[in-house]
């Protein structure tokens, strides 16, 4: 239906299809009124159909309408016309020259200074976006576009939640994708900010080792090793200052992570620099012979110091609230709002493998600038 030379309401000229995934597809287009180059997300027409699909595809327009932040990228229009006799919505966003970061790591890890630079970058994005009341809920390197500069932009707000709505809607549905799904959302609890810190977390832990901490079969089987099993050990070669910024990241309860994005991304600034200290056990991987960390980086002085596990009452309630809706469970992983540059992504299956090291050279993200030009 859609193809290079198609016209939406006589404005924007496709021309080539950059990626696609279960809700849609998006290609790079022509704005015939400005002269510039755009992104056009396009809604399928079967889910513009669907009460619950558009509405959702709506608030991705409007949510990321709301960001000015140089690591969101803009949203310039949205709307639904007629094409082939069908009805299709589509919106219209900056255009990102770059890749998506699960291209980039598909060449090998990242370095841990790199890692850093990102998660400062993205949990800064985020913090934009959490101060707008809007929860990412898809934090994934799919979702995360490197500019030939190396600085990185967030996309797809497709599943994003308001913080001020509450409870998920769908009762027993939960929407995110498996690998980089937070403990809690298994359980259908309130979303808060604190499940974009854990999944940014995960992707820290994938640039680092060049893969996901927890793998299975099914999404299921990942969902249960988020809620119940320990993060693998990172490389021993990892700087100690880094090691603490994903392993605080990862914990099992939200309350024990990073305070707010701002704070995570203050740590991640920090890291690098961070000197070695007196080796002490690290809460969130309970080795024979824990490796060396370091203590904790000051939160701001209004951070209460939290438990390190949940409490086995919590866990087991956890648990039978994942049990009873794991048949219902409508993970994204590629699917639900994540259309944006999207490749296959390797199966993962469930053979345990020992912690990587960082052997080689690592991929580097290209140096970052202070300028920026949008559109």
């Amino acid at each position: 239906m859609l193809g290079a030379g198609t016209t939406l309401i006589d404005r924007y000229v496709l021309g080539d299809r950059l990626g696609g995934g279960g809700m849609g597809e998006v290609w790079r287009a022509d704005d015939l009124v400005l002269g510039r180059t755009v992104a056009v997300k396009v809604l399928i027409p079967a889910l513009t159909e669907n009460a619950a699909s558009a509405r959702r595809f709506q608030n991705e327009a409007r949510a990321m309408a709301t960001l000015r932040h140089p690591g969101v990228v803009d949203v310039y229009d949205y709307g639904t016309t007629e094409v082939a006799g069908r009805r299709v919505s589509f919106l219209v966003m900056e255009y990102v020259s770059g890749e998506s970061l699960d291209r980039v790591l598909r060449r090998g890890p990242l370095g841990p200074e790199a890692t850093m630079r990102l998660v400062a970058e993205v949990a800064g994005a985020l913090a934009a976006a959490h101060a707008q009341g809007i929860v990412h809920r898809d934090v994934k390197p799919a979702n995360l576009m490197v500019r030939p500069d190396g600085r990185v932009a967030l996309t797809d707000f497709g599943i994003a939640h308001s913080v001020s709505a509450g409870h998920l809607t769908a009762t027993g549905t939960m929407l995110c994708s498996a690998g980089y799904c937070a403990p809690e959302m298994a359980s259908s609890s309130d979303v808060t900010p604190a499940v974009d810190v854990y999944a940014l977390g995960v992707v820290a832990y994938e640039c680092l080792t060049g893969r996901l901490p927890f793998q299975g079969d099914t999404p299921v089987q990942i969902i249960f090793k988020h809620l119940n099993s320990p993060v693998p050990p990172l490389p021993d070669d990892v700087p100690p200052g880094v090691r603490h910024v994903v392993e605080r990241a990862l914990e099992k309860a939200p309350e024990a992570r990073w305070p707010s994005a701002p704070a995570m991304a203050e740590a991640a600034r920090r890291a690098p620099d961070m000197p070695l200290a007196p080796t002490t056990a690290s809460p969130t991987t309970p080795p024979a012979t824990p490796p060396a960390t370091v203590p904790p980086i000051p939160a701001p002085a209004a951070h209460p110091t939290a438990p390190v596990g949940i409490d086995a009452s919590r866990r087991r309630r956890t648990l039978r609230v994942a049990l009873t809706m794991a048949a219902a469970v409508a993970v994204t992983a590629g699917v639900a709002g994540s259309v944006w540059l999207r490749p296959a992504e390797p199966t993962t299956g469930t053979q345990v493998v020992q912690p990587p090291t960082l052997s080689g050279t690592p991929v580097d993200l290209a140096p970052a600038t202070p300028s920026i030009v949008r559109g």
